[in-house]
């Protein structure tokens, strides 16, 4: 599977910028497309692998596939302009060739990214790991699940507690070809299993149902003792540090671009009734931290919901004339580009709801107590949820619950990529029946 994924991806680079040396709309680039190829593959391979392109994480999951091997691509690239900058062996290149080749390599890595690994499985014939199951002193059940290759019930013949060496050899018949081996039995025969997998070269698992209510997602020490990890930070440093970059660069730029248009917006809200531009709530922010959100005004004065316990409605007689369009438009939520900037939210992420805000009369916590673990990140200006048309008042538990199953999802599958793309499907949904 990983030749297979190796092929495509330097199948679609050379694709690429053989397809730019040959469009007709650049001059002749006497075979340089060829060049820049040449030097390209051998780069972005060693590049590829030790970005982690080719590994069992990204044969069943797309966009971390996708992610993976178009920023092993992206450095690759910036590699080769760097060298030629500093060598100054770009001066007869074809740079219309080069912008070219780069653009379409990348659109087919992504391409045949998607494309394998949505129909792995059938690639290599079947699942390309083989899990065995073990179930010692605990009932099989009638029909294994998708994900278990082999189901073993353990009797006499598999006794770990049973010190035979012809028991092992029978056991390691078994389990020969196994990737993984999960062992499901009672509680006071855990360690000899352990003891056991231990020496069976193989990835030995051993089932406890009691931790599932903890959801752990790793193991480490303190003191020597074993812990369980529970949570972590969604993004590592570098990524912290790649998405914050992306919030300086965008809100900077939309202000800026803006600036006049906002100032307008500034001044009829203070004119219609010479109240606070500014509609300042307090809202949860990462890490369960708060912090005073900004918005234009778009409501009266003496009418404005500080809490939050009341959601907008269609015909809320709360709202300005003005601050119907601005609602509307989603005018009103730009002053948070003033928030993105000070650290306080971010450009995409989970969007912060007010702490009174409820559904069927319940606040969101007491709806799904997994609420707060969607503020393990900044809080945004636009997110999942919101492109998918989750927006407006929260009438039904469901309306709460499908914002933040979207909320988890973006969270366990970040990259920078998705937010550009969530930022770019934005746009269609400014305008938005539920947006009043």
């Amino acid at each position: 599977m990983y030749l297979m994924m190796l092929l495509g991806d330097i199948i679609a680079i050379s694709a690429g910028f053989l397809l730019a040396s040959n469009l007709h709309i650049f001059h002749e680039d006497n075979g340089q497309g060829l060049d820049q190829m040449a030097l390209l593959v051998p780069l972005f391979v060693p590049i590829a692998l030790l970005m982690r392109a080719y590994s069992p994480a990204i044969m069943h999951e797309r966009w971390t596939s996708i992610g993976r091997a178009t920023n092993a691509f992206a450095m690759s690239t910036a590699v080769i302009m760097l060298v030629a900058f500093f060598l100054k062996a770009s001066e007869g290149w074809s740079r219309s060739t080069f912008v070219a080749g780069v653009l379409l390599s990348g659109l087919f890595i992504a391409v045949l990214r998607y494309l394998f690994v949505r129909h792995s499985s059938a690639l290599v014939g079947g699942e390309p790991y083989e899990v065995v199951v073990v179930y010692d002193g605990v009932p099989a059940p009638a029909v294994s699940s998708a994900s278990c290759t082999i189901l073993v019930e353990s009797g006499e013949v598999f006794n770990p507690s049973r010190l035979s060496p012809a028991t092992y050899d029978r056991f390691a018949e078994v389990i020969q070809y196994a990737d993984r081996v999960v062992v499901q039995c009672p509680p006071e025969r855990r360690q000899i299993w352990a003891l056991t997998l231990k020496g069976a070269n193989v990835q030995g698992e051993v089932i406890a149902p009691e931790m599932t209510e903890l959801s752990p997602i790793g193991v480490a020490r303190q003191d020597g003792t074993p812990t369980l990890i529970v949570s972590r930070g969604p993004l590592g440093l570098k990524d912290r540090i790649i998405k914050r970059l992306f919030d300086i660069a965008v809100a900077g730029s939309v202000l800026f671009l803006l600036a006049p248009l906002l100032v307008i917006v500034a001044l009829v809200i203070y004119l219609q009734d010479r109240g606070p531009v500014f509609f300042v709530q307090t809202r949860v922010g990462r890490s369960n931290r708060l912090f005073h959100i900004l918005k234009f005004r778009s409501m009266y004065v003496g009418r404005s919901d500080a809490v939050g316990s009341r959601s907008a409605s269609r015909d809320d007689d709360r709202i300005t004339p003005f601050g119907r369009f601005i609602r509307a438009t989603s005018i009103d939520e730009m002053p948070q580009l003033i928030n993105v900037l000070k650290g306080d939210m971010s450009i995409v992420g989970p969007r912060p709801h007010a702490l009174g805000s409820t559904a069927e009369n319940l606040l969101f916590w007491h709806i799904d107590e997994r609420y707060w673990h969607r503020h393990a990140i900044k809080p945004g200006l636009t997110g999942l949820a919101q492109v998918r048309g989750y927006r407006g008042a929260t009438h039904r538990k469901s309306d709460l619950v499908n914002r933040l199953q979207s909320d988890l999802e973006y969270l366990d599958k970040w990259t920078i990529w998705r937010d550009v793309l969530i930022l770019i499907r934005t746009f269609g949904v400014v305008l938005h029946k539920n947006a009043y």
